[in-house]
């Protein structure tokens, strides 16, 4: 028999049950309609920045509209990290966790290569092998790759912050702990005293100006633990805290640009041009809420939807293509940017189209290729076994 100080020391080494819960399977149709909103978004958020908005004089009769959409629209990223945070709050830290990045980085690399014959092509551009190979690791080969480095630093992270947040045994130290975060990466960055941006006094200590995807991941980490209740009343709420934010952003932001005369009135916001602003942070979980539940029971409208969320990473890097071709024709028929956002629309609606055409397109051969390797190891292990017996 064991001295009771050895039973006592095998008791703490037996392994802890893992505070995860289970990995359910079953999709959910609101989340894939997130995914495709959000790349709306995105590229709707773009069109600002290549019609030179943002270098345009703001007044009363240009403008204020514009706000409005550009603000709707910055909802985008968030809306893919809170997301993140929806689908990933469950994953557990295993060797098979990490073959998980594969098809990210996979997708990045080939449309890396398209976007560097895309640029050699049609922009004009030279690179040399090493210029070539360091922006695959600098993230530059695909101008709107830094979306991949930043997944790729969470991704590494999920099961330990998991692990984390399952480890708050009670609803009520989740929500304390979301609460910090979002404290913490998203408000406390947002909040001065004063109208004056010289003399303005920050309220609270923003030092983590950086770490807003923490915030957004545990906020559809909290949405997939405890979801609202499906009620036409929250969703009249949650659209009224929606336009309750729009409107003070964009009022603030018209504002301040209309006072910005010392650079002609254009494009100013002190401190909510960032997606750790708390109005964008408020927006973009009102929008979740609003979306992230809506069940569609028609098969075909699933399937489809599935693929076209399944294609939206793609999709998004993608989109730089299009962009450069659509925006340079824009530009060059219409001198002026209040013409070219009388065109914009139609811009936003071909780039949609054709980047989730090639996002599904890149998926379809991702998914085919990984059937076929697979494919082809369940025979090499058949035939192995045969040769064995």
């Amino acid at each position: 028999m064991q001295p009771e100080a050895d039973i006592r020391y095998a008791y703490r080494r037996r392994p802890r049950r893992s505070v995860i819960p289970p990995q359910t399977k079953e999709r959910s149709t609101g989340i894939d309609i997130i995914k495709i909103v959000a790349l709306i978004l995105v590229v709707t958020v773009h069109s600002f920045l290549h019609t030179g908005f943002y270098s345009t004089p703001i007044s009363a009769d240009f403008g204020a509209f514009q706000i409005y959409i550009r603000w709707i629209a910055f909802c985008c990223v968030p809306l893919f990290m809170t997301v993140t945070g929806y689908l990933m709050s469950r994953k557990r830290l295993s060797a098979g966790y990490y073959k998980g990045i594969l098809r990210v980085l996979v997708i990045y690399v080939f449309i890396s290569i398209v976007n560097l014959i895309f640029n050699i092509c049609f922009h004009k551009f030279h690179y040399s092998i090493w210029q070539a190979v360091r922006g695959l690791f600098m993230y530059t080969d695909a101008q709107y790759s830094w979306y991949v480095e930043y997944y790729f630093c969470i991704f590494l992270l999920i099961p330990f912050i998991n692990q984390a947040y399952h480890g708050m045994r009670s609803k009520r130290n989740k929500r304390l702990m979301l609460l910090t975060f979002c404290f913490l990466f998203l408000f406390a960055q947002s909040f001065y005293i004063g109208t004056n941006f010289n003399t303005q006094i920050k309220i609270f200590p923003s030092f983590f100006t950086r770490g807003y995807p923490f915030a957004y991941y545990l906020i559809g980490a909290y949405l997939r633990d405890f979801p609202p209740k499906r009620k036409p009343r929250r969703k009249l709420k949650y659209l009224a805290i929606f336009g309750a934010a729009l409107v003070w952003v964009s009022v603030v932001t018209f504002y301040q640009s209309l006072k910005n005369t010392e650079c002609d009135c254009i494009w100013r916001t002190w401190h909510n041009d960032d997606y750790a602003a708390w109005p964008v942070a408020v927006m973009t979980a009102m929008l979740f809420l609003m979306l992230f539940d809506i069940r569609i029971k028609n098969k075909i409208a699933r399937t489809v939807l599935k693929h076209l969320s399944n294609g939206t990473f793609a999709a998004y890097l993608i989109s730089y293509l299009f962009d450069s071709v659509y925006y340079k024709r824009l530009n060059n028929d219409y001198a002026t940017v209040e013409e070219r956002f009388r065109h914009v629309p139609g811009t936003i609606a071909k780039t949609v189209f054709w980047s989730l055409l090639c996002g599904v397109l890149i998926q379809w051969g991702y998914d085919f290729t990984i059937f076929l390797l697979r494919r082809r190891k369940a025979q090499k292990a058949r035939l192995q076994a045969i040769n064995d017996t």
